[in-house]
């Protein structure tokens, strides 16, 4: 499956759970999506329970699941999903998707 994600709806997502959201430790969360920022700027977090992904300078980005090895680390400018991850981070994908829409 190609790789489809759109890194300005990354960023407004961010952007959105860090100013709607609650303040939690280390971060914002809003409904279950987690945001966390490097102390520099350069690169911001959205987690949920099962996926990770750090979206970094220059717009690049890396999906991460839980109980993974490092070789199923899906890397930003890679077009196919690994076949074990691929539900997960769909799933996840589609959270950030309707949480930009929603608010």
């Amino acid at each position: 499956m190609k790789n489809s994600v759109d890194v300005r709806t990354l960023l407004n997502v961010y952007e959105k759970v860090k100013t709607q959201g609650q303040t939690i430790d280390m971060g914002n969360q809003l409904e279950d999506i987690r945001c966390i920022e490097n102390h520099d700027g350069y690169s911001v977090s959205l987690s949920d329970d099962t996926v990770s992904l750090d979206i970094n300078f220059h717009n690049t980005y890396h999906f991460h699941t839980m109980n993974e090895d490092p070789d199923t680390v899906i890397n930003q400018t890679t077009t196919e999903f690994h076949n074990n991850n691929e539900q997960q981070i769909q799933a996840f994908i589609h959270k950030l998707q309707e949480l930009d829409k929603k608010y």
